[in-house]
């Protein structure tokens, strides 16, 4: 049983697509830069990692939610089959 990927999930994986590969280059371009982790380097990396994991639960909580409502649309189809 596939499900169609919806528009809100695309740009989802799209942001969530440039934020990595963005952060990434903007913060190994800083440490090439500078040559040495400081404590700001560690803050824009943290930072980055937490956006990361944000987009990460996002998804999932997206995807949960389709199965959510996908099983309540079961029920009311088996209590309307018991009903009649």
């Amino acid at each position: 049983m596939g499900s169609n990927i919806s528009v809100f999930e695309m740009i989802l994986l799209v942001v969530g697509i440039a934020a990595a590969a963005l952060g990434f280059h903007l913060i190994n371009q800083a440490y090439a830069m500078v040559k040495e982790i400081s404590w700001l380097m560690v803050i824009a990396i943290f930072s980055w990692l937490t956006l990361l994991v944000l987009f990460i639960s996002l998804s999932i909580s997206v995807e949960v939610a389709k199965k959510q409502l996908e099983e309540t649309k079961k029920m009311i189809e088996i209590l309307e089959k018991k009903r009649k």
